[in-house]
């Protein structure tokens, strides 16, 4: 975000110069010059310079002399690329101005990528921050299943193969505890190094989550993101760009006239000479083998092109909302049936809870009742993070034009 501040300003500098250099320039220059040696004529090489009897003598001996030389120079474009006088903006200046403008543009879709990230970054070690927990418990379970297996099968009442199955069970178990413990920590490290902070595996995050929204009306979030879309505004900027680049390459057919002025003083600090010049020089393209020609059909093909890109800037727009939108509900759905399963799971591990403490249930009831709800649990916290991660996404699609979070 910094440096697309800094190439604002430099944008900013860039129409200061091209506008500057459709104005009068003044320039100046001083000379110093020393001379020293002889002059030659067309009789210098035959004419010996002690012939005496009224010859001539073609040479003459400079002993040494300097002179100074001072000069003003004053240019100014009368009409040039458009420009008359400089009173008005030329092409060059209004492309300068539409840079500018889709810079601007960019900086908001890169405060939505930042936002995004650290958003993504924030939601991902809460997350697994929160799963630590259970996914501990659900290792503890297993242990406590595996242990009263192995005895089960000692007594002879089990085959070998369920410890087997338990046993797998129990090893995936450790390795994603162990894979949510180590994404807490490089989640941490990295919501600390997007945030400036010293880089930390252990960081105090609060737990809670925030309450997803409610999902906004397709149409109104489709009309809004579709006339206020940075990626828009910087599309508009690139058509209006290459306009200006076609008009600046149009007014080239055209003549050019500049008005120059210069005046030279001229001192062998004895005796003084001085020259005014005034003009105006007109520049006028003949024949180039229709180069510039060319050049114009070009820019103004490319132009068309970038006018043409708008239509399909504004559908991948429409289809990435649309994408996250249905995902979103899709999820959505998915953990309406997640929490009718945890209900259920609920009342059964209370009954076989029950059941157990009564003396009428098998040791591993109770345990196989609490790991499935346990795994549904999980499976939900899941669900409710990705859901939280696909409104993120949403902002970022609509470019900011809605917001999840106030």
């Amino acid at each position: 975000m910094e440096a697309d501040h800094l190439d604002l300003l430099a944008a900013t500098e860039t129409i200061y110069a091209t506008r500057a250099s459709f104005w009068p320039n003044l320039t100046g220059s001083a000379t110093g010059e020393f001379f020293s040696g002889v002059q030659t004529g067309k009789f210098g090489i035959v004419l010996a310079p002690d012939t005496g009897g009224g010859a001539v003598n073609g040479n003459h001996e400079v002993g040494g002399a300097g002179i100074g030389l001072f000069n003003l120079r004053l240019r100014y474009p009368v009409f040039r690329d458009g420009s008359i006088f400089g009173l008005n903006d030329a092409p060059a200046v209004e492309r300068d101005r539409a840079q500018k403008h889709a810079l601007e543009w960019t900086t908001y879709l890169t405060r939505e990528e930042v936002i995004y990230r650290i958003t993504q970054a924030y939601i991902v070690t809460v997350s697994a921050q929160n799963r630590g927990e259970p996914v501990d418990r659900r290792v503890s379970l297993l242990e406590q299943s595996f242990a009263i297996t192995k005895e089960q099968q000692g007594k002879g009442l089990i085959i070998p193969a369920d410890v087997n199955v338990i046993n797998e069970e129990l090893k995936g178990a450790r390795a994603l505890a162990k894979l949510i413990h180590e994404q807490e920590a490089a989640g941490a490290l990295s919501l600390t190094r997007m945030l400036g902070m010293a880089p930390s595996r252990h960081i105090n995050l609060l737990n809670i989550l925030p309450a997803p929204p409610e999902p906004p009306n397709a149409s109104l979030l489709l009309g809004r993101a579709l006339t206020q879309h940075p990626s828009l505004g910087v599309q508009r900027a690139t058509i209006d760009k290459a306009k200006q680049n076609w008009r600046l390459e149009r007014f080239r057919l055209y003549p050019s006239v500049t008005m120059h002025s210069s005046g030279l003083y001229v001192s062998d600090f004895d005796q003084d000479a001085h020259v005014v010049i005034a003009g105006v020089t007109v520049d006028v393209p003949i024949f180039d083998f229709g180069s510039q020609l060319a050049t114009v059909r070009a820019r103004k093909d490319t132009y068309a092109a970038e006018q043409a890109r708008l239509g399909g800037v504004a559908d991948d727009i429409a289809n990435q909302i649309l994408t996250t939108y249905e995902q979103i509900y899709t999820l959505s759905g998915r953990m309406l049936t997640l929490r009718a399963e945890i209900g259920k799971l609920d009342r059964d591990l209370r009954v076989a809870q029950s059941q157990q403490q009564q003396g009428i249930a098998q040791p591993l009831t109770a345990i196989d009742a609490e790991l499935q709800l346990v795994g549904k649990r999980d499976e939900l916290a899941v669900d409710e993070a990705h859901r939280l991660l696909l409104y993120a996404s949403l902002q970022k699609a609509t470019g900011g034009t809605w917001k999840w979070l106030p």
